[in-house]
């Protein structure tokens, strides 16, 4: 059906389209504080660059993840009943919020490490290592909100009207319900590679405490996903 295609190609532009503005932002923040610090220390540049390089890499794989999912939304096969369509808007709807708040979350350790290097830029090695990891952790409700949007990507639904209502619900609780965690995981890591800047000797401790902070506020992630789940399998 005509519809089916209509819903698929607006999933992919909602999946790419939201899902980029997270990762801009982040890696925007990570280039600001890089020119900042190499104003500071115009000998450490190629440090400098290289952690700016590494941080909006991994910043960047939110938005890829988006871009994935967009482009199976937009080869999807309009001959199917109207309902799966539903399911592919609700895939954008997951993915495309679903990465804003680790595109911005991953930005944060990012600059402050950054910000670190053009105070103390013989602490690159360290900041670099505590940024991966607090970077890392901030990508996980992206992961679950690309298994969510797979999942109704390939999901062959029952054909009844609540489950069209079920299905969107689905997405739009797996999409907002990723923002909270994605952002929350990288203020608490942001703040550690602060510290980590100021005293590398506290790295062992700050990382533990910053994983822990971090697991905690990954349970709203998880909530999201089990609600996400239920409305997909069990309603």
């Amino acid at each position: 059906m005509e519809i089916v295609k209509l819903l698929s190609v607006l999933g992919a532009g909602l999946a790419m389209g939201v899902g980029a503005i997270g990762s801009a932002i982040g890696e925007g923040m990570i280039a600001m504080k890089a020119v900042e610090s190499l104003g500071r220390q115009p000998k450490a540049s190629g440090k400098i660059v290289r952690i700016m390089i590494i941080g909006q890499a991994v910043t960047e794989t939110a938005s890829i993840f988006a871009l994935v999912v967009s482009l199976l939304l937009l080869f999807q096969s309009g001959d199917q009943h109207f309902i799966k369509g539903f399911t592919f808007i609700a895939a954008g709807i997951a993915i495309g919020f679903g990465t804003v708040g680790s595109g911005l979350g991953a930005g944060l350790p990012g600059s402050a490490a950054l910000e670190g290097m053009g105070k103390q830029p013989e602490n690159s090695d360290v900041l670099t290592i505590q940024m991966i990891i607090g970077q890392a952790v901030t990508q996980t409700s992206t992961i679950f909100a690309l298994t969510v949007s797979l999942i109704l990507t390939l999901l062959t639904p029952v054909y009844s009207f609540l489950k069209i209502f079920a299905i969107l619900g689905a997405g739009f609780a797996m999409g907002f319900g990723a923002v909270g965690p994605g952002i929350g995981d990288g203020l608490v890591a942001r703040q550690a590679n602060y510290a980590v800047g100021k005293d590398p000797r506290n790295m062992g401790l700050l990382t533990r405490t910053m994983i822990i902070g971090q697991a905690i506020t990954e349970t709203t992630d998880i909530y999201a996903l089990v609600v996400a789940l239920i409305l997909i399998f069990v309603v």
